[in-house]
């Protein structure tokens, strides 16, 4: 009696049948013909999710019993990299190259993700100790080769970035010192210079070299870190900037899907009245705290940053030709430092899990580079350049919405204050509310030396940095004890020392000026918390911290302030037999009484110590590249992960178990 169709057994395609066969024993396959066996295994569809699986489900002890499959599938492979001119490959020998990259793709990954397989093991497993150094760097220069072919590229960028990968821990892979003997740098150019380069592979590309140029960068003589810092090609340069402008302009809309916050009053208006005959709408877009809705934000294009961080900070020729471009005529193609911040204001309205704790730090370390910059900051003070920054407002109170064009410097302002507003919480993290306060002084002080004053809502800004003082204040006691801590009151009355003293030099009218003096009296039992503490309190400055050291003198002109007005106030609300004062009021005596102020010099507040990474980032660079590899690592294995296909296989690439 013939069996059920249930009863069969499942169809196995060949790869996987003869691949399980290559991890059961020591020989490949029943026939003597080795070199027969390898190139029909190799002309098989590639099912990278089978080998993937089949590694990962094997213990450790039984990879290394079957070493000898391992090393003669890894060199057999290797051998199929060597490129050879086009008119000399026939159609088989290309999609064999094509084959053995993937699967030494697969192979690698995989072994790096085994726990329990040391460096050693995976070499050892791969090439055999005594070959390591000639097998590794044969298949660096045969990558750098196959990077040079449009046809290989794309394959031969994955192998790359797996290999670099390791387990993640790019700094931890000893097997990145051969792409340090052997430079490929010249080969990521000509992509970086190629029109036909897809923008799959211009991504690819930028990665790895981020990945090799930050491999341990300020440890070693780095030949990635020194072609990119000092890179002069034009071209080159030109894809980088047209690559950040565009990713940041991708990332952005990814946050604008969970709510499109730019609704005109006419579309406001069009949906109240289709309420009245449709009954309420149910909501198309997701709940912004929603942490599973948001769970693959921030993009994975984020770990790309890495590379745009290197070319700001240590790339003049990157900067000239990103300004170059940004100062075009035609306003309606996207610009580098307005779709930066149009981000990062979107980013720091999100800042709700680890990986956005990291980017958003790096996105503000990127800022402060940007705001030290004097080339940076020349151009965005040309009434010229001007630019219209959509800025995040899907979140409760947000800024003032404004439709025109207008300085630079605003929306910088206006990113920072997003910042410190939504981003408050009783672990505060000091470190990157030390970067904002730094980036807004930053600003001040160039607007102070430059006599420029800013039309800007300053109003918006005096609440947002007492409520931060505030804050501090209420937590004084938890985070007292924590590194930095001086630094960050420091940068907050470097702010308000600057404001208080220069801000006639840059704020738009007197009205701006009585709003500080009245927010400043307003949070006067703070200061008077923080300078209680300075006065009872010895600092000793974190490893790296080059910032001025916290003193009474900080707090000297507030003090002045708030003995000035509050005998005035106190005598006007006794005269008056006012149960309370009301702020129209207050101005209206500060307004009054302001001429009689007199205030000290501001000292250091109109200075500043530049941005230095050593060696107060180093460790945080490392974390950053370990997340921004995995990032990139689960991105491109979901791409290249096969899509289930309906189709029925061909007879020659299956079989029965």
């Amino acid at each position: 009696m013939l069996s059920s169709p249930q009863q069969k057994p499942p169809l196995k395609e060949k790869f996987v049948v003869l691949t399980e066969h290559l991890f059961q024993s020591n020989e490949p396959y029943d026939t003597n013909d080795q070199a027969a066996f390898w190139d029909e295994y190799l002309m098989l569809p590639v099912n990278t999710s089978a080998l993937a699986e089949l590694i990962q489900l094997k213990p450790e002890e039984s990879l290394l019993a079957v070493s000898n499959n391992i090393t003669r599938l890894f060199e057999t492979c290797l051998a199929r990299l060597v490129t050879q001119e086009p008119n000399d490959s026939s159609k088989s020998d290309q999609i064999r190259q094509q084959h053995a990259m993937q699967i030494l793709t697969c192979l690698m990954r995989q072994l790096f993700l085994k726990k329990r397989l040391s460096h050693f093991n995976i070499i050892q497993l791969l090439a055999g100790l005594d070959r390591a150094d000639t097998v590794f760097g044969e298949l660096v220069k045969n990558i750098h080769d196959l990077l040079g072919n449009p046809s290989t590229r794309s394959n031969a960028l994955l192998l790359a970035i797996n290999f670099s990968a390791g387990n993640d821990n790019v700094n931890q892979n000893n097997l990145n010192t051969y792409f340090m003997q052997h430079d490929i740098s010249d080969a990521l150019i000509k992509i970086m210079e190629d029109d036909q380069s897809t923008m799959d592979q211009v991504n690819d590309t930028v990665m790895l070299w981020g990945m090799l140029a930050n491999y341990n960068k300020r440890e070693i003589k780095n030949p990635y870190l020194t072609r990119l810092t000092r890179c002069k090609n034009g071209r080159v340069l030109e894809s980088f900037v047209f690559l950040f402008t565009n990713v940041l302009s991708r990332m952005t809309d990814r946050y604008i899907l969970l709510k499109n916050d730019n609704e005109t009053f006419t579309q406001s208006m069009v949906n109240y009245m289709a309420s009245w005959f449709s009954g309420p709408a149910k909501s198309t877009t997701m709940d912004l705290d929603d942490i599973e809705a948001a769970a693959d934000l921030p993009p994975y294009e984020s770990s790309l940053f890495l590379v745009l961080y290197d070319l700001i900070t240590a790339n003049p020729h990157f900067v000239a030709i990103m300004l170059h471009q940004s100062a075009r005529e035609d306003k309606t193609s996207p610009n580098f430092l307005a779709s930066f911040m149009s981000y990062a204001s979107y980013l720091f309205q999100h800042n709700r899990n680890p990986r956005a704790f990291l980017y958003t730090r790096l996105m503000l370390t990127i800022m402060l580079s940007i705001v030290e910059n004097q080339s940076i900051m020349n151009y965005m003070a040309k009434e010229q350049n001007a630019e219209f920054v959509r800025i995040c407002r899907q979140r409760p109170t947000p800024l003032p919405l404004i439709k025109k064009e207008r300085s630079l410097f605003c929306s910088i302002l206006d990113v920072m204050l997003i910042f410190l507003k939504y981003n408050i919480r009783k672990k505060l993290d000091i470190i990157t509310y030390k970067l904002a306060f730094a980036c807004m002084h930053r600003i001040l002080v160039y607007l102070n030396n430059r006599n420029i004053q800013l039309q800007y809502h300053w109003i918006e800004v005096w609440p947002i940095i007492t409520s931060t003082v505030h804050f501090i204040a209420t937590h004084l006691q938890d985070l007292e004890l924590r590194d930095g801590f001086d630094s960050l009151v420091t940068s907050i009355m470097d702010v308000i020392n600057l404001c208080t003293a220069h801000g006639e030099s840059f704020l738009s009218d007197t009205t701006n000026f009585d709003m500080l003096i009245y927010e400043i009296i307003r949070a006067s039992n703070d200061f008077n918390t923080l300078a209680s503490y300075v006065s009872q309190t010895t600092f000793h400055k974190a490893p790296g911290d080059r910032s001025s050291p916290l003193s009474q003198s900080d707090f000297a002109n507030v003090k002045l302030i708030c003995n000035h007005f509050k005998p005035v106030l106190d005598e006007w609300q006794e005269t008056q037999k006012a149960h309370f004062l009301t702020p129209d009021k207050v101005l209206g005596i500060i307004n009054e009484h302001y001429d009689t102020l007199e205030l000290g010099p501001v000292g250091k507040a109109d200075q500043f110590t530049p941005y230095h990474e050593i060696p107060a980032e180093m460790a945080f660079f490392r974390h950053v590249l370990r997340t921004a590899t995995t990032d990139y690592i689960a991105h491109i294995t979901q791409s290249a992960a096969p899509a289930p296909s309906n189709q029925a296989m061909s007879p020659s690439t299956i079989t029965s178990p």
